[in-house]
């Protein structure tokens, strides 16, 4: 979101859980003098090729990734899905795939990132896949972002969620726009705020007239700060792709600069150091 300029500082490392004693440094930026906006920090992507049902095969994560910058984003987090009793990918393979989507990420330009995570399926199970560094908190972090289905109940999410913090976990709650108990009870998610976790929207849910349920429900969080992170959750080139500046522009002018830096560049920062927001 930002050109930084001065000394090196490390700003992400990866693992596998939070015991992993195998810590890869990935990113080393430089950070002096904030200039102005020139890019973003997306932490909701599906680039891997063939991991899960984003890109299918390395051609169409090139041109997501050559679109993402394109879009202005300058730091992707690869999240493919990981759900107990699935298919996952096994996580030696799946860092052979993510080492080489950042090769073809940094032929597009040398300081386009990515890093690595996983979009975590809550269930009984999650946290010992953790643990066991079967499935991933992004980037080594204590961060981990979760999901549930649309359907779920407030409870449930809210007794997961709170079951991450008690385990050691920063959850973030991935695209919140989509469960229908907080869209009726936007008053649910400051309850989850209180109890530890973050939230994630879409990028793409907040564009919408005022009979769009789902845009006016994210206006309102956004109005409200209520919102921690954005991300696209690109999945493809097509209708799920990695499109952001067009809602980022819409964003500045209603919200501001300094809430959209905050969105898409202080508090993902924040959260590659591994600190609270």
């Amino acid at each position: 979101m930002f050109t930084l300029k001065g000394s090196p500082i490390l700003v992400a490392l990866f693992g596998t859980s939070l015991d992993d004693k195998y810590y890869i440094i990935c990113i080393y930026m430089g950070i002096k003098e904030v200039e102005s906006m020139q890019g973003y920090i997306d932490i909701h992507s599906h680039i891997l090729p063939g991991v899960d049902d984003g890109a299918r095969d390395m051609n169409q994560t090139r041109h997501m990734l050559q679109l993402a910058y394109q879009e202005g984003i300058r730091f992707m987090i690869a999240t493919p899905h990981y759900e107990i009793g699935c298919s996952n990918m096994e996580i030696t393979k799946l860092r052979e795939v993510f080492e080489q989507v950042s090769l073809e990420a940094h032929k597009i330009n040398k300081d386009f990132q990515i890093a690595l995570g996983n979009e975590l399926f809550f269930s009984m199970g999650i946290i010992e896949a953790l643990q066991r560094g079967e499935a991933l908190t992004i980037a080594g972090t204590r961060y981990i972002l979760v999901e549930f289905e649309p359907n779920v109940s407030y409870r449930k999410i809210q007794e997961s969620l709170h079951h991450c913090v008690l385990e050691g976990y920063i959850p973030i709650l991935a695209h919140v726009e989509r469960y229908f108990c907080l869209v009726e009870q936007p008053n649910y998610v400051e309850k989850l705020i209180g109890e530890g976790a973050y939230i994630q929207m879409n990028l793409s849910s907040i564009r919408g007239g005022i009979t769009n349920t789902k845009a006016n429900f994210c206006k309102k969080l956004l109005r409200q700060e209520l919102v921690h992170f954005m991300g696209t959750d690109s999945h493809d080139t097509a209708a799920r792709a990695p499109h952001a500046k067009e809602t980022v522009d819409y964003l500045v002018k209603k919200y501001g600069e300094a809430s959209v830096q905050q969105l898409l560049w202080d508090n993902p920062m924040r959260m590659l150091e591994n600190k609270h927001l």
